[in-house]
């Protein structure tokens, strides 16, 4: 076989027309041979078949031999023929549906006739088994050549690339029929380039269904059902999604993003976490812990004269006295509790509360349509939406 450099294969140069020249003469003399050797092979199965059908009809049916070998023969020939006769007719461009069973209830008989008509099971297993091989090997020759046929005037789709069992067909089952399918409708696309396109159009395919889930409930919520369906499918979706890809504003997004990672906005939030209150606790439990040295107890510590000129080493300066407050009246009362705030009721509630108090932050208060979305409902005909908020504005207005 002639061969090439990798290189030659992979990148058109000026070689490579000459290198597939040299593989398409190497592969029409694989043919050849392969032809001879096919045709030698069933020859050889044939005899053996043919021997087994005439030893059987000889010892079960007492057939005389000179009898036996025409009479066999025609029965282990003929679904041989038959299959020739539909592999004709079909190439006219008939189904030969009858001349195909035919055949096949004949290679049947043969076989079943080469197993029955041995005492030795072994032996007739062998016969039978070799009957079956040579129809079964003729079968698929002729199945081989129909279908070259049918590529080469175009009733038959190209082969498809070899995709691989582990990393394709295994991890990505639905991704690599669909790359399997592209590259049936195009054979240009290759091994990598249709499991490509697949990649992008089951993304399309995700994206076009998120735009008509949330075109449809917008629509719905305007006009019926029936006739937010209409517009869905008037809309070109693939167009409203182009739209919304060159219209989209990445550097807000971005700045969005990059605003929560800010250095100064993590640490804020790190610092957020300790409790202020318990450190200062803390600090208590450790002043009231036992100090035999009285190191912690001290109220004067010994200041060096280089520190401070005109005090001797020795010189300990008393720390203030503590100032005691006056313990708090008992009979003043308590001030008023301020009033707690707004309990939602349901999960309903919760969720329009939420959505009113964010609306009330970045200073527009929402409406009652928007409250009720915000619940789950597509419309505010109930009310619901409007009655929420005014609960809302009372419950804050009151604290």
């Amino acid at each position: 076989m002639t061969s090439a450099p990798t290189d030659d294969l992979a990148h058109p140069r000026a070689g490579h027309t000459n290198t597939i020249v040299d593989l398409d003469a190497d592969l029409q003399r694989t043919v050849r041979h392969t032809a001879v050797m096919r045709q030698l092979f069933y020859v050889v199965v044939l005899l053996v078949a043919l021997a087994g059908q005439v030893s059987g009809a000889v010892e079960a049916l007492g057939i005389p031999l000179i009898w036996a070998i025409p009479a066999v023969g025609a029965l282990e020939l003929g679904g041989i023929v038959v299959l020739a006769n539909a592999d004709v007719r079909r190439r006219l461009g008939e189904r030969a549906t009858a001349s195909r069973l035919l055949s096949a209830v004949i290679a049947a008989s043969a076989v079943a006739f080469n197993w029955t008509a041995h005492t030795h099971k072994l032996l007739a297993s062998f016969f039978a088994g070799m009957s079956a091989l040579g129809y079964l090997v003729w079968l698929m020759h002729t199945e081989n050549q129909r279908r070259d046929r049918l590529r080469a005037t175009g009733d038959l789709p190209p082969t498809t690339p070899a995709y691989e069992v582990l990393g394709h067909w295994m991890r990505h089952p639905w991704l690599t029929l669909r790359a399997k399918n592209l590259a049936k409708a195009d054979p240009r696309l290759g091994l990598y380039t249709s499991l490509a396109t697949a990649k992008a159009e089951m993304r399309k395919q995700l994206r076009t269904n998120a735009i008509a889930k949330v075109l449809r409930r917008k629509i719905r919520a305007a006009v019926d059902p029936t006739t937010a369906d209409i517009a869905i499918n008037v809309f070109d979706l693939d167009q409203i999604a182009m739209r919304l890809a060159n219209g989209a504003d990445y550097d807000g997004l971005t700045a969005l993003i990059a605003a929560d990672l800010a250095p100064a906005r993590l640490t804020c939030d790190m610092s957020t976490q300790f409790d202020q209150p318990a450190i200062a606790a803390a600090g208590t439990a450790n002043r009231s812990l036992p100090d035999p040295d009285g190191l912690l107890a001290a109220d004067t510590v010994d200041v060096p004269a280089a520190a401070a000129p005109g005090l001797s080493a020795t010189t300990r300066p008393a720390a203030p006295a503590p100032t005691l407050e006056p313990p708090p009246p008992t009979n003043v009362p308590a001030p008023p509790a301020e009033p707690p705030p707004y309990e939602p009721i349901s999960q309903e509630d919760a969720a329009m509360y939420q959505a009113w108090r964010r609306g009330i932050a970045s200073g527009q208060e929402p409406t009652g349509a928007d409250l009720a979305r915000a619940g789950g409902r597509i419309n505010d005909n109930t009310g619901i939406g409007r009655r929420a908020a005014r609960r809302y504005r009372n419950a804050h207005a009151n604290q």
